[in-house]
């Protein structure tokens, strides 16, 4: 009897154990039962917005919600200063000479990227583990619209580059042609309308299943339109006039700094304009965060959200003499703002560890409960998020954490 008890014991754990594929799957952590215990993860993305030219300053919800509610990263970077090749990386994980997007023309949404490196993003990742993966707002620079990406059940996707009005979307599949009437067509409150009903519909028929969303907004990119009710704010905005402003020539500098004289004084009031209409922008962007916030709170999903913000790169605006632009190997245009909040994240917590936008997509496969594929190049920043408090009163020291001191910045 004891003989038959043992050999039963045996096949169980042996058929217990051949049930896991050999791919990627859910960490032991959550596989206690069956029920959703896997957090939702939204992931709000800006374009060009800066963080050393002052943007956050405008932003007072969306601070009390991610500096105030969670943990900043004072060092955060991207490898390459340019949108599509950022935006490559965030959804691959990948520096740029490995996905190949070079620039946003070289390789942007092309052929090979879509054969290549599109059924690699995090949004395939999540979908095939049971996320409910949704995409709205602007996605890569040539993307066209006559497809949806692999990994997405709801794409709300823009056609091209951004733009607030007059635009093309492509809904799942389908391209859809809006105008400039305000509210109905402004991009910045379409996709967070888009977005709240997608969530609140998927918690309504799943109400089990974990939701994972990207909120791609326009703003701060030109062509800067804000919405009416903001055209007139910060008449006397000045954060872009920091120490490097108009600072030029810069002999010991690379070739292009070396031969960009000082601004004449037209340019000098043109960045005065441009920063203005960028914070204009960024108000609409702060009114989505509270929208969003406010949903999470009212369907009881706040506690079990993660959520990201950040830019897909920085921006110089009279910096070193450059008018306006981005794509410099410069801090006004590789240092990005990022915050996370979410379960066990700190609250009110600055963290100084350099963090990149390749570790997006690990980021996000780890709150899944995913291991990070061999071929991305990012790391998880969830191990950063520790708050490394003793478990007792005679636990004094701790080892540091393991973290990076340098990274690669390229563009094509």
């Amino acid at each position: 009897m004891a003989a038959r008890l043992l050999l039963f014991l045996l096949i169980s754990v042996t058929l217990s154990h051949a049930h896991f594929p050999s791919g990627q799957r859910l960490k032991p952590r959550l596989q206690r039962d069956r029920r959703n215990i896997r957090p939702n993860i939204i992931l709000v993305l800006t374009d060009d917005q800066d963080q050393e030219l002052g943007s956050m300053q405008a932003m007072n919800k969306t601070r009390r919600i991610m500096e105030e509610g969670g943990t900043s990263f004072s060092n955060a970077f991207v490898t390459t200063p340019m949108c599509c090749p950022s935006r490559s990386s965030m959804l691959t994980g990948k520096y740029v000479h490995n996905h190949n997007t070079y620039t946003n023309n070289e390789n942007c949404s092309s052929m090979s990227w879509q054969r290549q490196h599109e059924p690699r993003t995090f949004g395939v990742y999540l979908n095939n583990t049971g996320y409910r993966t949704a995409f709205f707002g602007k996605y890569l620079n040539e993307y066209n619209g006559s497809y949806v990406p692999p990994g997405w059940r709801e794409w709300l996707g823009l056609v091209k580059n951004s733009r607030f009005y007059n635009y093309t979307l492509s809904r799942n599949g389908v391209r859809e042609k809006h105008g400039a009437q305000y509210p109905q067509d402004y991009l910045t409150d379409l996709i967070t309308a888009e977005s709240i009903r997608y969530f609140r519909s998927s918690k309504r028929i799943y109400p089990h299943r974990p939701v994972m969303m990207v909120l791609s907004h326009a703003a701060p990119h030109g062509p800067e339109d804000s919405a009416p009710q903001y055209s007139t704010a910060f008449p006397n905005a000045s954060q872009h006039i920091t120490p490097s402003y108009n600072y030029a020539p810069n002999p010991d500098k690379h070739w292009i700094m070396r031969y960009t004289g000082p601004m004449k004084p037209i340019h000098m009031e043109f960045t005065n304009v441009l920063q203005r209409k960028r914070l204009q922008t960024l108000l609409s962007v702060d009114d989505s965060m509270e929208k969003l916030y406010n949903m999470l709170v009212e369907t009881g999903e706040l506690e079990n959200t993660y959520i990201i913000y950040t830019s897909d790169h920085g921006y110089h605006i009279g910096q070193f003499g450059l008018v306006k632009g981005k794509s410099m190997p410069y801090e006004f245009d590789i240092r990005v703002p990022f915050f996370i909040r979410g379960p066990n994240v700190e609250q009110g917590s600055i963290n100084p560890h350099m963090v990149l936008n390749i570790d997006l997509a690990p980021t996000i496969l780890d709150i899944a409960g995913l291991d990070t594929p061999p071929d991305m190049d990012g790391k998880s920043i969830l191990s950063l998020l520790d708050t490394d408090k003793p478990a007792n009163r005679f636990q004094v020291n701790k080892k540091p954490k393991v973290w990076r001191d340098s990274f690669l910045v390229e563009r094509g």
